[in-house]
């Protein structure tokens, strides 16, 4: 009996042309399938703020969301560069799949009496990594510089993940800092190994653009739901089409107005350093969207004359994601002449914009949630409005 496919097939390095001597490039459907566990991943950090929807919580929450981030970016990375459609990846990205759904099992006390299961499967998840790393430098010699690089740096990172399973709580938080320090300073100490194996220009940003549609569609849904939980009259209803024209506006804030899902130029010279500020500008972006989301899911379920703290997290959730949009513009533009008067002056509506959202933050105390999200509405409508102006061009060419 024949198998259709072949159940290992050599890893290729694919960072510039297809098989076919073409530079195209698509997500598959098990790239796909594999962002969906990390949204459910998001989902659950999503659900856990919003079971305590504090700032102290939003703090908290912060490193848990960056490590399932940069658990998807590990594996987003080494499929842009050397995936393989046989069956030996399948099950490799299986496994992943349910470390991550054990991963999500363990998010909500992670910080109290999981600790020890939500580090144990995050720490295997590097260590599938490393083994794939190990597996391609064998196969391709010409790219173990990167491949012994990554896996000497995610190794070590894992084991101290591993490591903080077993230490007492008081010095868990120090010893998940310098494996977050270590996991982040591999691929930022890699320098000209990213210019000689660089990732496609096309596919990579065409993943990070699906995943953070998902997770833009998560926000609606989660307001959506937000409606039917709640006694649906007037100010409900316009308070929920406000937070999907809100969301509507980080759709188009991405894709239109900041082009972060539009092909990454080749990288050489400074532009490592822009390719890396439109990579990390991800993390604040997808944190601004769910804050955002939950905040506004708050805000519906609050009683109009109640003067609650929410108003101040969701608008420095949505001022969060209006800077990550901001320095994903400006990481697509040439820095040496864009440091030109014109491109600030062209800049200077956003960040107007994103002062009076945070200004109207501060003014939860005096107006209710229902004119706090029309006001924010407003704004990130203006803010879509003002997109639309021509770039400048002659001053920051691409």
């Amino acid at each position: 009996m024949k198998f259709k496919k072949d159940f290992i097939i050599d890893p290729i390095l694919r960072s510039g042309k297809n098989d076919d001597g073409t530079d195209e490039k698509h997500s598959d459907w098990l790239e796909l399938l594999f962002d969906l566990i990390f949204v459910a991943a998001v989902s659950q950090v999503a659900l856990d703020l919003s079971d305590d929807y504090n700032i102290i919580s939003f703090l908290k929450l912060i490193p848990l969301f960056f490590v399932i981030w940069w658990g998807w970016i590990g594996q987003t990375y080494y499929l842009d560069r050397f995936s393989t459609d046989d069956i030996l990846i399948r099950i490799i990205t299986m496994i992943q799949i349910v470390v991550v759904a054990a991963l999500v099992l363990n998010i909500k006390y992670a910080l109290t009496t999981t600790k020890a299961g939500f580090v144990i499967t995050y720490s295997i998840l590097r260590f599938i990594l490393v083994i794939e790393y190990l597996w391609v430098g064998k196969k391709l010699p010409e790219v173990k510089p990167l491949t012994n690089h990554y896996s000497k740096g995610f190794f070590i990172a894992g084991c101290i993940w591993l490591l903080s399973a077993f230490i007492p709580n008081q010095y868990t938080f120090i010893v998940w800092i310098v494996a977050l320090a270590i996991d982040i300073l591999t691929p930022l100490t890699g320098g000209e190994m990213h210019v000689k194996f660089p990732p496609h220009p096309t596919h990579l940003p065409e993943r990070f653009g699906l995943f953070t549609i998902i997770v833009i569609g998560e926000a609606i849904a989660s307001i959506v739901i937000a409606m039917s939980q709640v006694k649906l009259d007037v100010l409900t209803g316009f308070m929920g089409f406000m937070g999907l024209i809100i969301s509507f506006t980080l759709w188009w804030g991405y894709f239109e107005e900041a082009k972060g899902a539009e092909e990454r130029v080749k990288l050489k010279g400074e532009r490592i350093a822009k390719y890396h500020l439109w990579l990390y500008s991800h993390f604040p972006l997808m944190l601004g969207i769910v804050g955002t989301a939950v905040g506004i899911k708050h805000l519906i379920h609050l009683p109009v004359s109640d003067t609650h703290h929410d108003p101040l997290i969701v608008c420095v959730s949505l001022l969060i994601a209006f800077i990550s949009l901001s320095l994903i513009f400006i990481s697509s533009l040439s820095w040496r002449e864009c440091m030109d008067r014109e491109l600030f002056i062209y800049r200077t509506p956003h960040y107007v914009i994103i002062a009076l959202i945070l200004i109207t933050g501060f003014s939860g105390k005096f107006i209710p949630g229902y004119l706090i999200i029309f006001i924010i509405t407003t704004l990130s409508v203006i803010n879509c409005i003002i997109s639309l102006r021509e770039s400048p061009e002659k001053v920051c060419k691409l």
